[in-house]
């Protein structure tokens, strides 16, 4: 049993790649040490106000030796057995020897928990953990997003570390949730594409929703399409997927097939002419289609690009059809360039809103 005020609870943890020199930052001076991590950690003080935290940055030629020096900036044992996220910096994800350092270290740290949250951002990892919140703790601020199901917008997602560490280790890449701070707002916006511990390429935000859509995790997204001149927006209520596969003369067919529900709502009702007939209804479902059939179809020539099965492809052929997965998988990879994507999507609107 260890009293509190003897413990310094870690909320947040920001790792950046080396940089030059880093003012106020805590170093071990051993001859002829190299540093490479810099590691920054937010600490509430009293309370979860962003005037009562310390923040502290630590450098040093390794991950665990980085988190060691957070201990010579406070009298208390830092502890991380409650660190809510992990922001991994720009610098650190271009470089595969430090990101496999850094995923092994937290793996291997007993206190860091396996569920813990992953972010990536662009730039300094340690900018992100330093910007005010108004009355929250960075780290606080987004365990409480993720845990509160209205936040489910369809254009963000939770990526933990136990599921980055299955990911990368099957050699599939991962795709980790990027954010941004703007003007003290908290923006979770697109994503990193992970591949061999490397940072190969950003997912924006349509890129996002069409991942979500192909995993059929688009409930509460929004879509927008032009109708008569204006854009309607429709909120999606429920939405499925279904990945098929079959053998054609071209190679490996993948359908993917989508049923989304959704309700228009938010439009000036003067814009458009008689949205609310069977005919407008048709032709807006069949545009609506049409934009989360080009999103999902974008998404995936992206993963093919960068050779990142982000669809999980792989996985769904071997449960499909064991003989085409032998077929077309070699060494666990399957050329998703060679792949003929289709994506058949089926819109229902259940009801019409608007705003006069």
């Amino acid at each position: 049993m260890v009293e509190l005020e003897n413990r310094a609870f870690i909320s947040a943890i920001a790792i950046d790649a080396y940089e030059q020199d880093i003012e106020g930052a805590i170093k071990f001076h051993a001859p002829d040490t190299e540093y490479k991590f810099v590691a920054t950690v937010s600490v509430p003080n009293n309370g979860a106000n962003t005037e009562n935290r310390t923040t502290l940055t630590t450098m040093s030629d390794a991950f665990m030796p980085a988190l060691s020096l957070i201990r010579l900036g406070m009298p208390q044992q830092p502890y991380y057995g409650q660190t809510k996220v992990v922001v991994l910096g720009e610098g650190l994800l271009n470089n595969a020897e430090l990101m496999r350092q850094t995923l092994d270290g937290m793996e291997r740290n007993r206190e860091i928990s396996r569920k813990i949250i992953m972010l990536t951002c662009e730039g300094n990892a340690a900018d992100i953990l330093k910007a005010e919140i108004a009355g929250q703790q960075f780290g606080m601020y987004i365990a409480n997003f993720y845990a509160d199901k209205h936040s489910a917008l369809g254009v963000a997602f939770k990526k933990d570390l136990e599921n980055t560490l299955l990911d990368l280790r099957s050699s599939n890449g991962t795709i980790i949730p990027r954010v941004a701070m703007h003007e003290g707002i908290v923006e979770l916006s697109g994503a990193a594409i992970i591949k061999d511990f490397k940072l190969v390429g950003w997912l924006d935000d349509s890129e996002v929703r069409g991942l979500l859509f192909a995993k059929g995790k688009g409930e509460n997204a929004r879509v927008t399409t032009d109708f008569d001149g204006t854009r309607v927006p429709l909120r999606l209520i429920s939405q499925r997927s279904k990945l098929n596969f079959e053998r054609t003369e071209y190679g490996l067919v993948c359908k993917l097939e989508i049923r989304a529900k959704g309700s228009v709502e938010g439009y000036h009702i003067n814009s458009v002419k008689n949205i609310s007939s069977e005919e407008s209804i048709a032709q807006l479902s069949q545009s609506f289609a049409n934009e989360i059939a080009a999103e999902v179809s974008t998404t995936f020539a992206h993963f093919a690009e960068v050779g990142v099965d982000g669809f999980g492809i792989l996985e769904r052929l071997r449960k499909f059809n064991y003989d085409l997965y032998k077929e077309f998988v070699i060494l666990n990879q399957i050329e998703l360039s060679d792949v003929v994507f289709i994506p058949v999507v089926d819109v229902r609107i259940t009801d019409v809103g608007a705003t006069k």
